[in-house]
């Protein structure tokens, strides 16, 4: 069996500095770190966990809230790409995930408090969820893959520039002669669309183009809620000659809808979805669209988590704002008119 002596040895550092690392604790270099780490894998050293959680009393659990609709998180992509990132990272330093649903009526904060995680990540969780107070005076370590208020500045998130993403969006459709562009958005309770809307009003009165009424469309984040806003967004009297979807999935169903009222995509309607999953260079036509890292957004959030947890009582709120790209395909093409 092989033991921590062993770990040591081969790293060529101390016991003491194999504990630290096993336990997550901040008095390591990030070199040594790895190189222990690297060691522990290759020699298969498993830890009594155990017995080290009795003794420190932590539970090497990190607890992450879903949205309280678990078969859409399992089937939604980008949700999928994010939990990728978030486990790899705890799995790399052995830690447990735990898996929360949002609706549950016991506040986030009660995990913490009860030890059953040592940390949480929030995972698009809405304005005003009454069960995410309580968390900042628990003082459980927690990372947010959103932001969870527009002017709370206190909390640790990791968030793309959604704002920036739809602006990029905007600009290449106007480039290519559209001036009636209709911005289906996910529900307003979530920070990250009021920041959809926010960029394609600045992109607007930029180019000195007027907020038409009906021309932003609320609605969820999939095929199906894309199929119904498209279809409606098309009932206008002055309807659109570009669509931009809040997310791919939207973009997919809005595509459908325009193909069943006889519109061509995108010789009548251009469509632009945003996330760039792996579908969307699949779809028909390839979706022209705005790409987050969300693999890496799961990635960041984990490894800022642990890093707070290590050392929480010196470390500042660390938000990160990943940036965001316009990939183009052949959804969008010049404007007929």
């Amino acid at each position: 069996m092989i033991t921590i002596k062993d770990v040591a040895r081969n790293s060529g550092v101390s016991i003491k500095t194999v504990s630290r690392v096993v336990n997550n604790q901040a008095e390591v270099s990030p070199e040594t770190r790895q190189k222990v780490q690297q060691t522990i894998s290759q020699l298969g050293y498993q830890p009594n966990m155990t017995a080290r959680n009795l003794v420190i009393g932590q539970s090497n659990t990190v607890g992450v809230i879903i949205p309280n609709s678990a078969d859409y998180v399992f089937l939604h992509p980008f949700f999928n790409e994010v939990l990728r990132g978030i486990a790899e990272v705890l799995s790399e330093n052995h830690f447990n995930l735990l898996l929360h649903l949002a609706h549950d009526d016991a506040p986030y904060a009660r995990l913490y408090s009860q030890r059953k995680v040592d940390g949480l990540i929030l995972m698009s969780i809405p304005i005003g969820d009454p069960n995410i107070q309580g968390l900042e005076e628990s003082g459980a370590p927690c990372v947010c893959t959103c932001r969870i208020s527009e002017t709370n500045n206190s909390t640790n998130w990791v968030d793309a520039d959604f704002a920036g993403g739809v602006e990029q969006a905007m600009e290449h459709l106007i480039s290519l002669g559209h001036r009636r562009i209709a911005l289906l958005a996910g529900t307003m309770n979530l920070v990250s669309v009021r920041l959809r809307v926010l960029g394609y009003q600045n992109a607007l009165r930029k180019h000195g183009l007027p907020v038409e009424d009906g021309y932003i469309l609320e609605g969820e984040f999939t095929s199906e809620s894309g199929h119904v806003l498209a279809a409606k967004a098309m009932k206008h009297p002055n309807p659109p000659s570009a669509l931009i979807c809040g997310d791919d999935m939207m973009a997919f169903g809005a595509i459908q809808a325009l193909k069943e009222l006889g519109y061509g995509v995108p010789e009548d309607v251009s469509v632009i979805g945003f996330d760039d999953i792996s579908l969307a260079r699949f779809s028909s036509p390839p979706l022209t669209t705005i790409r987050q890292d969300t693999y890496q957004k799961g990635r960041m959030a984990a490894e800022s988590l642990l890093a707070f947890m290590r050392d929480k009582h010196n470390a500042p709120p660390q938000q990160i704002l990943l940036d965001t790209f316009l990939i183009t395909r052949n959804s969008s093409a010049p404007a007929k008119n």
